[in-house]
């Protein structure tokens, strides 16, 4: 593994810890703003996540398929591109990001 998997690995870490954070204050708390900012905050989370896996090595990816790499870039895409579905966000943000970042950190380890 070279250093910019490294790098782009920890951040991952760093930005499903992120997740984490938000998912903490729970659904009332991400649905109750009008304007939608903890929404906005996990969809640039999730697209940031899928940034730094499109700087992750092939060989590092092929090394680990358990982490659905190529479903994370589609998220990423489908957020960047099309209408965001903050359901979904939630979803990704509750569900997902935990098993990431643990399979994420056991490569990092």
């Amino acid at each position: 593994m070279n250093e910019r998997d490294t790098r782009a690995l920890r951040e991952i870490v760093r930005l499903c810890d992120s997740g984490a954070r938000l998912a903490d204050r729970g659904q009332d708390w991400y649905y109750a703003d009008e304007l939608n900012t903890p929404g906005l905050a996990a969809e640039s989370i999730i697209i940031k996540i899928g940034e730094n896996v499109a700087r992750v090595s092939a060989e590092v990816m092929d090394a680990h398929p358990d982490v659905p790499w190529s479903s994370i870039k589609r998220m990423r895409d489908r957020l960047a591109h099309e209408a965001t579905d903050y359901g979904a966000v939630w979803d990704t943000l509750v569900a997902d990001l935990p098993r990431i970042r643990a399979a994420v950190q056991a490569i990092v380890d």
